[in-house]
């Protein structure tokens, strides 16, 4: 969980940082609030699993990495520019990331939470 608070905080630092430039213009195939939330779930989840490989070795982390980003954007049935172009955009429309990554975070935590219950017995009495 620790990775999606920096990863936010870091988003919401950069879009703090902004400059003056020309707003980013709107990808004609951006994707939608929905999508994007459910891509960054995924995301971040797979790279919660990379903590748990084993391997030190970065190049292998990334490795592994990289194929479940595949694998992600595949079963989402989305291009990694596709993905990388809304990501831009929206990081250009802070307020827009900031709906999408709390979203995500909640995501997470409610995940997170049923995970502990089912580890202690509870779940789904």
């Amino acid at each position: 969980m620790r990775y999606q608070y920096i990863f936010l905080s870091l988003c919401l630092l950069l879009g703090a940082c902004k400059s003056s430039e020309q707003p980013i213009e709107r990808p004609t195939d951006l994707l939608d609030k929905s999508i994007m939330t459910s891509i960054l779930i995924d995301l971040h989840l797979a790279e919660a699993k990379m903590s748990y490989t084993g391997s030190r070795n970065a190049d292998s982390i990334e490795i592994i990495y990289r194929n479940y980003e595949y694998a992600i954007f595949e079963d989402h049935k989305v291009t990694d520019s596709v993905y990388f172009r809304s990501y831009e955009y929206y990081l250009d429309q802070m307020e827009v990331m900031e709906q999408i990554y709390s979203a995500v975070v909640d995501s997470l935590s409610v995940m997170n939470s049923a995970e502990k219950a089912k580890d202690l017995g509870i779940a789904n009495r």
